[in-house]
């Protein structure tokens, strides 16, 4: 395993706080950089907004890419 990062770029419409601190998501923790943190299965993945851009960062068991 190793750490991966993706970037999404002008995501307007995605709201960290509101998805993981809205009670349907579950094993996430915010972060002193306002970023959430979260496990599941033998992955752990960061996931931060800055302007409009959606960073997810961590170490995954495979490796993820985009589908267009």
């Amino acid at each position: 395993m190793k750490e991966q990062r993706y970037i999404l770029e002008n995501c307007t419409a995605f709201e960290p706080k509101d998805i993981f601190d809205c009670g349907q998501c579950f094993r996430w923790n915010e972060e002193e950089n306002k970023s959430y943190t979260g496990i599941f299965k033998n992955n752990v993945l960061n996931v931060k907004k800055e302007n409009e851009k959606i960073i997810f960062q961590g170490i995954c068991e495979r490796r993820y890419k985009r589908n267009m």
